[in-house]
């Protein structure tokens, strides 16, 4: 069996931010409830300031993800486009640089030494599905050997970061020298994940293994939430886990921790006198702890607009 080898970062990068397309353990069938509205949402402060946050699908196909007419108007009206990590801009070299540093371990340990007896099978299981060495896996940290599976499921699955809904608004703002904001760095995310103590890394692994969806069908599912513009759906999708105590501090450390610190940087965007378009995660946009909801308990107006609508 073939050995895997370190990903692009712009590959890595993708399987860190959509996380929770491989954490989800819902395997029932999606069925999408049209909102009539986009994966938009207007948000004004008291004194007039004015932001759009788009929940973003990180991965997809040709075509799957075509901009609606909302979103394509509030790209035009915003003089910012801010972003969780522009994937474009970053040192290929440096950061490859980076994840050997902080992702694999010294010699003398291995990835099977720190792994519980069940996640260990569910490893192993993977790895045999996508024809890869275990053992050429075992230099790895955990949060990394989970990186490298999730990109290779995904990538056999025919998805490309390149059609995702960020990188699309990426390209367009580069195209047109719009200013691009970073709210997270990828150095940072990548410490982040280093960070994370052992055991927890352990269960984030076990977590996006133990799925009984398929790569093809946890995207298509996400897709027509965004397409539906169904909030509640997309986040039953992403977030149901949250709700088994063993892995909500997977969610924690992954969406919850995250959110607040995204919210708290829209809410200073707000105080400028320019108009920002803000494009994170669709995960970190839903569900009762999302960037929604956050900024409505801090008395920001918050609404979803519809899809055909001009902001």
């Amino acid at each position: 069996m073939k050995r895997p080898s370190f990903l692009p970062l712009s590959l890595l990068l993708v399987a860190w931010l959509g996380a929770g397309c491989a954490s989800t353990p819902v395997a029932r069938k999606y069925v999408p409830v049209d909102s009539g509205n986009a994966f938009l949402w207007e948000v004004k402060d008291s004194r007039g300031g004015v932001a759009y946050l788009v929940g973003s699908i990180h991965m997809g196909k040709p075509g799957d993800l075509a901009l609606p007419a909302a979103m394509e108007a509030a790209f035009t009206k915003s003089e910012v486009l801010a972003v969780e990590v522009d994937t474009t801009r970053t040192d290929p070299t440096e950061m490859q640089k980076l994840v050997r540093e902080l992702g694999t371990f010294p010699e003398g340990q291995g990835l099977s030494q720190r792994l519980d007896p069940s996640t260990r099978a569910l490893l192993d299981r993977a790895a045999t599905r996508l024809g890869i060495s275990a053992q050429g896996l075992e230099r790895l940290r955990p949060w990394l050997a989970g990186l490298l599976l999730n990109n290779l499921e995904f990538q056999a699955a025919g998805y490309q970061q390149g059609h995702g809904v960020d990188r699309a608004f990426l390209d367009r703002a580069h195209g047109i020298q719009k200013q691009v904001l970073e709210l997270e760095t990828a150095d940072g995310q990548l410490r982040m994940l280093a960070g994370t103590p052992d055991k927890l890394q352990d269960l984030m692994l076990r977590d996006q293994l133990r799925r009984e969806q398929g790569p093809a069908e946890i995207v298509e599912a996400l897709t027509s939430a965004w397409k539906a513009g169904d909030a509640d759906g997309m986040a039953s999708l992403l977030l149901e886990g949250a709700k088994d105590t063993t892995y909500r501090p997977v969610y924690e450390r992954v969406f919850f921790e995250r959110n607040v610190q995204m919210a708290h940087k829209l809410e200073a965007l707000l105080t400028e006198p320019r108009v920002h378009l803000v494009v994170v995660g669709a995960g970190h946009v839903v569900g009762p702890e999302g960037i929604v909801a956050l900024l409505q308990k801090k008395g920001h107006t918050v609404r979803q607009l519809p899809r055909d609508i001009t902001p």
